[in-house]
């Protein structure tokens, strides 16, 4: 195997400066864009298509748009679709500052009384928002709305997502929605001042910036709000995929995410929330009856771990491992059949400790890609930078510390 070799040109990747784009929204869980760099770079050329079948907040097609590589990204999130398309979507900087000038002038006319306005699903809205931000955020998603539907205002739609937590009782340092100590405090003394527009502005003007740095070439970007069990049947001939799935007992990654969701639109109840939340793969959301048959993965030593949960009437977590498993096995096998003949494919992945078990899903991942004839060209370990806030070290109480996640390369 030639692990030094792709760890090495890794390496060199992350010395490459970040495009701004990919500061567009922040995404818990975030590929860093040195794994799909380096991997275009040595696997493709210009044209060539890629895929990421888990594409979150669009790194791996962001990545592509900069190197003119053509790309999909498939996501069961609309919400990270929305994202995807804006910050690989060309807008010439001028039309975004004309369009905000019509959203600015539009909004600063408007004398309407929003406090009788319908609310988007929030649980505990007035709880997450002060009265006064809950207005002015009504007011300035109509007024985005007001927008023809479109590359322009899905650009506005991904500022006001972007912008959201910064100015909620949501403390943005923290990963999952929280109105923390600290900002109780400065609440308490009155030093944090909010002023909604003026904090969205900002936001706009930052992003249209980042806007300029997007390059102007042929590459084609499209993206689906779909399964990676089951891909679209447009998804084909693809010479690399570069994938970062879900880990097991790990972040609730929706949940990371459900205010800007609501407020989008993109959930409008709690039974919209709970119906994506169960199609996740690596979803814990089982209920009681879930648990009375427990299904086999087929992986020798996986399915004894499985048992060995059962037995310590786990029987929960014996369900998340396994049927984490099979749709995995699922996925793999959808992405060997839409990669042509030597192609690759580069997963980012990380073991879990499951109580007190440990899951090697790298291993488990190998043993599923090289049952479907994939050869394995390189396992070695990537560093996470703990100080990154985008990237997630600390997952459930139970489930460890993340210190380093595996890079595996498979060719077909």
């Amino acid at each position: 195997m030639k692990n030094e070799y792709y760890r090495n040109l890794l390496l060199e990747e992350k010395k490459v400066k970040r495009n701004g784009m990919h500061s567009f929204h922040r995404y818990f869980g975030k590929l860093i864009p040195a794994i799909p760099g380096f991997a275009m770079k040595e696997f493709t050329k210009e044209g060539d298509y890629v895929l990421d079948t888990f594409c979150g907040s669009g790194t791996t097609l962001l990545v592509g748009k900069i190197y003119n590589r053509n790309a999909f990204g498939v996501d069961l999130n609309p919400l990270a679709v929305l994202i995807s398309k804006t910050k690989t979507t060309k807008i010439e900087p001028g039309r975004l500052e004309k369009n905000w000038k019509k959203i600015k002038e539009s909004y600063e006319n408007d004398q309407k009384d929003y406090s009788k306005e319908a609310e988007p699903y929030c649980v505990n809205m007035d709880h997450w928002f002060k009265d006064f931000v809950k207005k002015d955020l009504l007011k300035l998603k109509t007024h985005i709305f007001k927008l023809p539907s479109g590359n322009i205002r899905n650009f506005f739609l991904g500022c006001f997502s972007a912008f959201l937590r910064g100015i909620s009782n949501a403390d943005p340092h923290h990963i999952f929605p929280g109105y923390s100590k600290r900002l109780r405090e400065l609440d308490k003394k009155g030093k944090r001042d909010i002023d909604v527009f003026s904090a969205f502005e900002k936001a706009v003007l930052k992003r249209i910036k980042y806007m300029e740095s997007l390059p102007l070439n042929s590459s084609k970007i499209k993206v689906f709000v779909g399964e990676s069990r089951n891909l679209p049947l447009e998804i084909k001939n693809i010479s690399l995929i570069v994938v970062n799935p879900p880990y097991i007992s790990s972040i609730r990654y929706l949940e990371t995410m459900k205010i800007e969701m609501g407020w989008l639109n993109f959930i409008k109840g709690q039974k919209d929330y709970l119906n994506l939340d169960r199609k996740g793969i690596g979803t814990e959301r089982f209920y009681k009856n879930d648990l009375k048959k427990i299904p086999e993965t087929n992986i020798k030593k996986l399915d004894i771990q499985v048992n060995a949960l059962q037995q310590e009437n786990q029987l929960k977590m014996a369900k998340v491992v396994a049927t984490y498993f099979i749709d995995m096995q699922k996925s793999i096998s959808e992405m060997n059949r839409v990669l042509k003949k030597g192609g690759h494919l580069v997963f980012k992945i990380s073991d879990s400790l499951v109580r007190n078990h440990l899951i090697s899903t790298h291993q488990y991942f190998i043993d599923i890609a090289e049952s479907l004839g994939m050869t394995t060209l390189a396992i070695f370990q990537d560093k996470i930078n703990k100080n990154s806030r985008s990237l997630l070290t600390a997952r459930n109480t139970y489930s460890g510390i993340i210190t380093h996640d595996w890079i595996l390369i498979f060719e077909k």
